[in-house]
């Protein structure tokens, strides 16, 4: 599994190079032969973004599909507002 998560961040950082390493959460992993399909969610320093990623071993990319679901804004407002 954390060869797969290498390889997953290593893909995501050419799209994007501000992602948070720790942040990276994977919801779904499919592996069929040669090649995975992966859901999950990651932090930049914009946001909290919903991917969802089709790779080979190789890191060649079948399919790709990034959103911002979150900026932080949101965020540490929502969060201070619980806080109150």
């Amino acid at each position: 599994m954390n060869d797969i998560r290498d390889e997953l961040l290593k893909i995501l950082k050419k799209m994007d190079p501000n992602i948070v390493d720790d942040s990276l959460d994977i919801k779904f992993l499919q592996q069929y032969k040669n090649r995975y399909d992966v859901f999950g969610q990651f932090k930049d320093d914009k946001g909290v973004y919903e991917f969802a990623l089709s790779f080979d071993t190789k890191g060649k990319i079948y399919r790709q599909h990034i959103n911002m679901i979150q900026t932080l804004k949101l965020r540490e407002e929502l969060e201070k507002k619980l806080r109150e």
